[in-house]
């Protein structure tokens, strides 16, 4: 009888070729690229079509009324009394571009004073600054105030004052 040598048997069974691994290894990563192309292609049409909508444009409008609030909103006082010190003084200076930043954005504080200076009222004006009384208007909180002045015996309002989100206070009316 004849023996069987189990050590021969093992030589017989066909050996996986060495490559085929690394081939399935290739096609994988190329389906993982081409997948992770296809969602950000997705993602970016998605984004663009969103960026289309009204929605999306007034948003980037308010942020931009925002971002023009908070730029204007460095230039007052921490209180009314220095707002109107330093209000006074760019108008003694002549510096009406200065003067009009303590306003409000939609303010149009530089042609009114513009104005009062071609009419010749600047002195006045000056006067009316130094001299002028703040009073808190009832019912704001404390949180709007006008400047009078007494002149000739009248009680007028030289201007009109907030205080804004920033803390800073803002001529409203001039």
């Amino acid at each position: 009888m004849e023996t069987i040598s189990f050590d021969e048997n093992n030589n017989s069974a066909p050996k996986a070729p060495m490559n085929d691994g690394s081939k399935r290894k290739k096609k994988l990563i190329a389906a993982g690229v081409v997948l992770a192309v296809l969602i950000l292609s997705v993602i970016g049409w998605q984004y663009w079509q969103y960026t289309q909508t009204p929605y999306y444009k007034q948003m980037q409008v308010v942020k931009e009324l925002e971002k023009m609030a908070k730029e204007s909103d460095k230039w007052g006082g921490k209180t009314p009394e220095e707002t109107v010190a330093l209000f006074a003084d760019a108008v003694k200076k002549g510096d009406f571009g200065l003067a009009s930043k303590f306003g409000n954005i939609d303010n149009n504080i530089k042609s009114e004073i513009e104005k009062m200076k071609a009419d010749g009222q600047m002195d006045l004006l000056i006067r009316e600054l130094e001299t002028g009384k703040i009073e808190e208007i009832s019912g704001f909180g404390g949180n709007s105030v006008n400047l009078m002045a007494n002149i000739d015996g009248l009680n007028v309002r030289v201007l009109s004052m907030h205080k804004s989100e920033g803390g800073t206070w803002k001529i409203d009316e001039f």
